[in-house]
């Protein structure tokens, strides 16, 4: 028996699948939290109760696919994802591998496989040996951001970055001095900064660890600012703080 207190999100169209895996992760002592059939589900879900895994059938309904939505679910929740599929095929799991899965797991299967594919994830994901992605060259750690601004480049010191905040398709960098708007998502500017300064404490937010001020009740305080800080990214704040 597993402990009872792991939260499951299921993520499939076709209930009785569904059902079924509920039903059997439930009696190893899984505790579930729903289960969604499309990305929209998904995400209502993960916004009322965080789980600690999330199972995906990679072919869901809807226009985005199960691909997308474990995606969008790491990125945004930090939450470790399992792929589950009947699709063997080089290309469907390439497709996977740029999500950045903890697990993958072909249909049929056994329950107890699904099981130890939920505890590896989450224990990869706890101890912070997340898979790592190559970086391409325009992906390198740098000192300083150029950012485009129209017909001009303009330079940021990743020194003077307090935190980051997402705009729809845009980032806000904040500095100590001025505000700069990049074109760009707030998870590709998160790969651009060294991972041990900063940490992104909500979907919304990147911070600078040694600029925070304080930290009180759910929120983090830098210069009086106040940021919020996710119930997904919680643990791995303290854990990266050094408290006495």
């Amino acid at each position: 028996m597993v402990d009872s207190s792991k939260k499951v999100l299921i993520v499939e169209d076709e209930f009785s699948i569904a059902l079924d895996i509920k039903i059997s992760l439930e009696k190893l002592g899984y505790s579930i939290i729903g289960i969604a059939s499309s990305y929209d589900e998904s995400i209502k879900y993960v916004d009322e109760i965080v789980p600690d895994v999330a199972v995906l059938d990679i072919n869901i309904t809807g226009d985005k696919n199960g691909i997308v939505t474990g995606a969008d679910i790491y990125d945004k929740y930090n939450i470790p994802i399992v792929f589950l599929t009947a699709y063997g095929d080089d290309r469907t799991f390439k497709e996977a591998l740029q999500s950045r899965p903890f697990g993958f797991l072909l249909k049929p299967f056994n329950i107890k496989e699904l099981s130890f594919a939920i505890q590896i994830a989450m224990q990869k994901h706890h101890e912070g040996r997340e898979p790592k992605m190559v970086m391409s060259s325009s992906q390198k750690v740098s000192e300083t951001l150029f950012v485009k601004d129209k017909s001009q480049l303009i330079s940021v010191k990743v020194n003077n970055i307090l935190w980051v905040e997402a705009m729809d398709n845009y980032t806000q960098i904040i500095t100590n001095d001025r505000r700069i708007l990049a074109n760009m998502f707030l998870k590709e500017l998160y790969e651009k900064v060294p991972q041990d300064k900063f940490l992104r404490i909500h979907r919304s937010y990147l911070v600078a660890l040694d600029k925070i001020d304080k930290i009180e009740n759910r929120f983090v305080f830098i210069k009086e600012h106040k940021i919020p800080i996710s119930k997904a990214y919680k643990n791995q704040l303290l854990e990266r703080l050094d408290i006495l």
